[in-house]
């Protein structure tokens, strides 16, 4: 039987008038159950959830509040998302597509209202969905994608994400293994992920990004594997010690100083300790003999930043 229009409007009248049973506040309660990356899509269903996530997330310095998901490097490896096919599907109806890779000078998640194909293809490969991933691939964006020329994403992402079964999928596919993929393990600390890399023939290829970006995630056993090798993955210069102070890892930054020769630092350490908000590895790095470089009015200065945003 044909749905006449006075029908279908008694019925939205009916779907609103069932939202409105139950108060705005018991709409917040819904929505503190749900996972972070959801308050987006469920803020945009409807005005009566729109109401619920801005009065959940209302800040009063602010007149308007802008709804926004979270994928930042930061909140993707405190929280692995579990985007469906559907969800991926969503955004590309409803958001501003963009063509190719993401700007270098802006990382994942960091702007508003669109999506690189580079960050559909991170997420999906992070996430180890390799159904979203061909998915993606049917609508034009590659497995080969690659940010700054050199980092695949696709096989970056996998690696990130502790996918040891997604890379498999992806080298048969013919995409190549660089040296962001061992990063990229590292930055998530999948020491099984980064053994199997290098396990390979020929190994995937590894420079001093492995070694720093397993100190900035706080990875003391990613990083102690990856310099007891032969010959050890490099250090490089003195930014796996900043890292790891950014991070506040002491005990990271205390091992690769005890290291023989040790692990090379400069002021960069101070002042990322102090900009990291981590007065401890501050103390410890200027108690040492000698103590880390770092000009005692750069670090003023970034103490009282700090303190004026706190």
């Amino acid at each position: 039987m044909a749905v006449t229009g006075g029908a279908s409007k008694k019925q939205r009248t009916e779907r609103r008038d069932a939202l409105e049973v139950l108060p705005g506040s018991a709409w917040v309660l819904v929505l503190k159950k749900l996972d972070d990356y959801d308050h987006l899509g469920f803020g945009l269903t409807c005005r009566t959830f729109l109401e619920a996530v801005t009065k959940a997330t209302a800040n009063p310095d602010l007149k308007k509040v802008a709804l926004k998901t979270d994928l930042t490097y930061d909140k993707l490896f405190e929280q692995m998302p579990r985007f469906s096919l559907s969800w991926f599907q969503w955004v590309l109806r409803s958001f501003k597509r963009k063509k190719g890779v993401s700007p270098k000078e802006l990382g994942i998640g960091e702007y508003y209202d669109h999506l690189y194909d580079s960050d559909l293809m991170y997420l999906a490969a992070f996430q180890g969905s390799k159904k979203v991933m061909e998915w993606l691939a049917s609508r034009g964006i590659s497995f080969g994608i690659e940010r700054y020329g050199v980092v695949a994403v696709a096989t970056g992402g996998a690696a990130a994400g502790g996918h040891i079964e997604i890379l498999e999928w992806l080298g048969s596919e013919g995409c190549r293994f660089d040296w962001s993929t061992c990063s990229s393990a590292a930055r998530g600390g999948h020491l099984d992920v980064l053994k199997w890399l290098r396990s390979q023939d020929p190994p995937c290829p590894w420079n001093w990004r492995t070694c720093e970006y397993a100190a900035g995630g706080g990875h003391l056993a990613v990083l102690q594997w990856a310099r007891s090798q032969d010959p050890p993955c490099p250090w490089g210069d003195e930014d796996t010690c900043w890292r790891a102070a950014q991070g506040g890892h002491l005990d990271v930054l205390k091992w690769a100083r005890s290291q023989d020769p040790p692990c090379p630092w400069d002021w960069k350490t101070c002042w990322r300790a102090v900009r990291g908000g981590h007065l401890d590895v501050l103390k410890w790095a200027r108690s040492q003999d000698p103590p880390c470089l770092g000009t005692t009015r750069l670090v003023l200065v970034q103490l009282k930043e700090v303190t004026l945003m706190s």
